[in-house]
């Protein structure tokens, strides 16, 4: 959990948890600092735990970070931990902490795993709360309120007491004050060790999940349609995570949708996710990615001789006129006949129904081509078409267009290049 040299930064409400976390950190001589988050929910009372906080970090000697914040959204708790999430970020990075410190308890663990199966939830979700994931560690994870608050009174150490956490409109609270007393009454009194232990067991089966995962990512869709439905249903969650979603509004619906896509004749369907994210089949492959955003229409003139440059792709076009003796064609560039193509070409994107006439390929829509190239539905929009009088000239990768490739007579050629920007070109 702890290496040698680790800079902690520990998460202090002023709460019996988060006290006794910090005061286990101190004693047992951690490099340790303290960050408070003043949601500001409870008026004057949350004003006295920043002030109550902050004595207790300078008893100890150690340096205190606070940050007051306006919370008024639907859900205060989700903020208030996204809020959080961002504080301890921005200390993290400015201030070089190698370890983020949480007082999550045991009975924090059980009570999120009752909340998460009430809400509907996977076997990750039912092991949240983690001892460590990545930088996050929760030294007290596996201690009970008891045993913390014995902790403190033993050592003489008061704490800040939260009336809202006594509010029943909060889902946390009537878990912990209702749920769980009448599981203790009716079924099991036991239920806080059970739960932990359940807690436990799914843990080390997630890991050997997770590795699971991890070698199936690089699966093609029909590699991955092969694998078992729970292995099949944990990729699709980690790509859509890669993609940047926080999974949060990510059912089992979406997923099942994803999953659709693995079967035949899916090629260029996709699946809307929350937040903004695509999963998309691509011939043997899905894809998950920020839903593109629709591609802007671009149209350039390159002069003979002459180069542009096209912000939209990142990309430069260049037209050289040689001798036809001097054959310079390069792996990214098409000779073309100077005679037939006059003075200067346009550069534009890709359109539906364009139509082509490569050498040595069949003649048709330019659509087909792509298919045939196995070039992705979601990057033909962009894709870069050289054009004279109407007339398709070059589309890279495929040879030039029959009306201009280089005959017997052709007393001159030009040769036209495509390459990666590497700034702006006028």
């Amino acid at each position: 959990m702890f290496t040698a040299g680790d800079r902690i930064l520990a998460g202090v409400s002023g709460g019996a948890d988060s006290v006794c976390l910090l005061l286990v950190l101190k004693e047992l001589g951690f490099d340790v600092s303290v960050a408070h988050l003043n949601h500001g929910l409870r008026g004057a009372a949350s004003d006295e735990d920043e002030q109550f906080t902050k004595r207790l970090a300078e008893k100890l000697g150690v340096t205190f970070f606070s940050k007051s914040v306006l919370i008024g959204g639907h859900s205060i708790e989700a903020e208030g931990r996204e809020k959080r999430r961002e504080f301890f970020g921005q200390l993290v990075g400015e201030h070089g902490f190698t370890k983020v410190a949480l007082a999550h308890t045991r009975d924090d663990r059980v009570e999120t795993f009752l909340m998460n199966l009430l809400r509907g939830s996977g076997m990750e979700g039912l092991v949240s709360m983690e001892p460590v994931a990545g930088n996050i560690v929760r030294p007290l994870i596996e201690t009970t309120r008891p045993e913390i608050e014995a902790y403190l009174k033993d050592r003489g150490q008061d704490w800040r007491i939260d009336a809202s956490n006594e509010d029943t409109a909060f889902v946390r609270n009537r878990v912990r004050h209702d749920l769980i007393p009448r599981i203790q009454a009716e079924f099991n009194p036991n239920i806080k060790e059970t739960l932990a232990r359940t807690v436990d067991i799914f843990e080390a089966e997630n890991q050997w999940m997770r590795e699971m995962t991890e070698h199936a990512l690089g699966l093609n869709a029909p590699e991955l349609a092969a694998q078992p439905v729970a292995l099949v249903r944990r990729v699709i969650r980690e790509g859509i995570r890669r993609a940047g979603s926080d999974l949060r509004d990510v059912t089992f619906e979406h997923i099942e949708a994803a999953r659709s896509l693995l079967g035949p004749g899916k090629s260029g369907k996709l699946v809307q996710i929350p937040g903004g994210i695509e999963v998309r089949r691509e011939f043997d492959r899905l894809v998950y990615q920020r839903a593109a955003v629709p591609a802007a229409e671009y149209e350039y003139a390159l002069q003979i001789p002459g180069e542009i440059h096209i912000p939209e792709l990142g990309k430069v076009f260049r037209a050289e006129i040689i001798e036809k003796d001097g054959n310079r064609e390069s792996a990214v560039s098409v000779l073309v006949d100077a005679a037939s193509i006059g003075p200067c070409v346009i550069i534009r994107n890709w359109k539906p129904g364009d139509y082509y006439r490569p050498v040595g390929l069949p003649a048709g829509k330019l659509k087909k081509l792509f298919q045939r190239a196995r070039i992705p539905r979601s990057h033909r929009a962009n894709w870069p078409v050289v054009v004279a009088d109407s007339t398709i000239v070059w589309v890279a990768p495929f040879p030039v267009s029959r009306e201009f490739v280089p005959g017997g007579r052709s007393q001159s050629l030009v040769i036209i290049e495509e390459r990666e920007s590497k700034g702006c070109v006028s």
